[in-house]
């Protein structure tokens, strides 16, 4: 690799010694953060999470296209099955009951089909409150000017027959795009209010998906809706993480103490989506950050592996139940609606931590499994196998260090990486062993140019099986990497100097096998 003009290649040990090259104004961390303070620490234990427990729902009748989407249920109300499930299939809505949320009872035919103007083109994403004897669905529909917007119905049964009332929320805002969906109604019985959180604007890049989380509230469900003067009240994070190119899909319950749970869906580029959840006490005001991921990809090749779209809880037997839809490619395009089940102590990566990713790739599933303290890759991807931070770093200077066992037979196999100052999906300093060929690199991701910095010997020296304690340190302009305690590489380069960031974790080819363990991030 060619060097570039303004970057300083130095010896193992020379770095320490250079003068720092910090830029004006830049500080080792913000105020509050403790030099010595551990930022993260993960050593892969059990964690609380969801229990997958597979597909409950697929196409099976005739009027069913390929996709099952956006589960939205009603749980022990208004009599008959404890599970009342409608879901979309593009042009329909459909109804199934169950007394378990496993096996399930499907009406043979829709309840809802397009009839009017306004569901002309497309009809889905049902939204259902049961108040006082009435059954209430607000839903999408498309009209053949591919206006998208929400429109009401109502029903004396669950399974119909249901009664159209038409548009009741569209599009009044440029940065709308004329697409208003993904409705979650909501009755406040405490206000006497009915409230809505819905979907505005569309992901030019990603086909249509969601951009924006709005809210409305309304005296009576058919209107007129009031829609929040501060909308929207939730935006897409713009950061590289698993919600950076758009917010949608939400999905409201109340909480104990009153407040308000929602249930998201996160574009981290064009592709893939995947689940979060967030809290608030008044239902306006959300935080949205990379640490509310709850429900990330599926294995590659199962089920989960494309896409986690709309994510609908409910508690039963004490216990939180998903229902969800996801995407996959076997054949064609495919949904399904899946079950998961909240549980203590799983081996699983901690979402709150990590998003399981693909380099800058599109991702297609996971690559990790959790095992006897170590995260280790799967060698089954596509691109690189990666664990993105999603514990915010509010410091410029901290190490970042793990025990790393390469456990691949072939030697280009072996490249594994720590990753430091990583903002944007392309943007991180790495350093790691097996890595452009040589024993140990440090190397910069920049806009998504790689470049090497620095090297010393050769890829071959690492051997399988044998653990490196690895210890990369990023101190204004200096890169560290140390292997057992003892320095190894070091460099000098001014490209990234975010004063907020996260860390990740890296086996760099599709096909490496990599453990993971003992992460720690400290400031300095």
């Amino acid at each position: 690799m060619s060097q570039h003009s303004r970057r300083v290649f130095l010896g193992a040990g020379a770095a320490l010694a250079a003068a720092p090259l910090l830029q004006p104004g830049t500080a080792a961390a913000k105020p509050g953060v403790r030099a010595g303070q551990e930022l993260l620490r993960d050593t892969f234990g059990p964690v609380s999470g969801w229990e997958r427990r597979g597909t409950v729902m697929r196409q099976d009748l005739p009027w069913e296209t390929s996709l099952l989407q956006d589960p939205c249920l009603v749980y022990n109300q208004g009599g008959g099955p404890r599970f009342k499930l409608w879901y979309g299939s593009l042009y329909y809505v459909g109804y199934a009951t169950s007394e378990d949320g496993v096996t399930w009872t499907k009406k043979a035919e829709p309840v809802l089909s397009r009839s009017i103007d306004a569901d002309h083109n497309n009809l889905n994403q049902p939204s259902v409150v049961y108040l006082d004897g009435t059954w209430h669905m607000t839903y999408f529909g498309i009209d053949a000017a591919g206006k998208g917007r929400v429109l009401y119905a109502t029903a004396a049964k669950p399974e119909g027959p249901w009664t159209k009332h038409g548009v009741v929320l569209e599009s009044t805002m440029p940065w709308e795009d004329d697409y208003i969906y993904n409705s979650s109604l909501f009755y406040d019985d405490r206000e006497r209010l009915w409230k809505i959180w819905y979907t505005a604007g569309k992901i030019a890049s990603a086909g249509g998906e969601p951009e924006y989380i709005c809210y409305a509230t309304a005296r009576n469900p058919a209107g007129p809706w009031t829609k929040y003067a501060g909308n929207p009240v939730l935006r897409p994070m713009k950061d590289g993480g698993w919600a950076s190119l758009g917010i949608g899909g939400p999905n409201i319950r109340r909480t104990r103490d009153g407040g308000y749970e929602m249930r998201v869906v996160g574009w981290q580029a064009d592709y893939p989506s995947r689940g979060g959840k967030l809290l608030s006490r008044d239902g306006v005001r959300w935080e949205l950050t990379r640490a509310n991921l709850d429900l990330d990809l599926g294995v590659t090749g199962g089920p989960e592996d494309s896409m986690v779209y709309r994510t609908f809880v409910v508690t039963h037997n004490g216990s939180d139940h998903v229902f969800y839809n996801v995407k996959n490619f076997r054949p064609g395009w495919n949904e399904t609606i899946q079950l998961a089940v909240w549980r203590d102590r799983l081996p699983i990566v901690d979402p709150a931590k990590w998003t399981m990713t693909q380099g800058t790739a599109i991702p297609s599933g996971a690559s990790f499994e959790v095992r006897d303290g170590s995260a280790t890759t799967l060698g089954n991807s596509s691109g690189t196998q990666t664990l993105q931070g999603n514990v915010l770093l509010r410091a410029l200077d901290y190490e970042l260090s793990a025990d790393v066992t390469p456990r691949s037979a072939a030697v280009a196999d072996r490249d594994a990486v720590l990753m430091a100052r990583y903002t944007m999906r392309d943007s991180y300093y790495y350093a790691g062993i097996a890595s452009w060929g040589q024993k140990y690199a440090i190397g910069v991701m920049d806009g998504g140019a790689n470049t090497k910095l620095a090297g010393v010997g050769s890829a071959s020296d690492i051997v399988a099986g044998e653990k490196h304690a690895l210890r990369f340190v990023v101190r204004g302009t200096t890169l560290t990497l140390f292997d057992n305690g003892r320095e190894v590489l070091s460099v000098v380069d001014p490209t990234l100097i975010p004063q907020e960031s996260h860390v990740g974790l890296q086996s760099s080819t599709g096909t490496g096998r990599t453990s993971f363990a003992n992460v720690s991030v400290r400031a300095l």
